[in-house]
């Protein structure tokens, strides 16, 4: 189920036999990411075998964290609703703390990132459990 107008844009055009679950929800300015109370309602009523997040900070020791409540508060149903969880993050990212607190690292059972990570995060991060893919 995607969660942002720029990936039901892009997957409403996919080829082949493709069903498209849409939450509902109110779009925010700045990337049209889905949030409210729809969205968690739609959340709450379904369950995923994977889901892939983006965070705005990712540590070994602070979790993960976003900027935004609302942002947070979505990531929270989406974790609540899924048995794994990939965070995509760039290096940049790693070792950062945002101030919206949306769980402990343990919950991410794999983390896509770049090169640009810091290898001593990455060793934390390693060492709490989560399985590191650098892209």
């Amino acid at each position: 189920m995607p969660l942002s107008l720029q990936a039901i844009d892009v997957l409403s055009d996919a080829p082949g036999p493709t069903t498209l679950i849409v939450p509902g929800g109110r779009p925010r300015a700045a990337e049209g990411a889905l949030t409210g109370p729809l969205t968690l309602a739609s959340l709450a009523a379904l369950r995923f075998d994977t889901a892939i997040v983006g965070c705005c900070g990712l540590s070994a020791a602070e979790g993960l964290t976003a900027y935004d409540l609302d942002d947070a508060a979505v990531k929270k149903a989406i974790i609540a609703s899924t048995r794994r969880i990939i965070a995509a993050a760039d290096g940049s990212k790693l070792g950062r703390t945002a101030h919206a607190y949306v769980g402990p690292s343990e919950l991410v059972h794999t983390l896509v990132t770049d090169t640009t990570a810091p290898a001593e995060e990455v060793a934390a991060l390693e060492g709490a459990g989560t399985v590191v893919k650098t892209a």
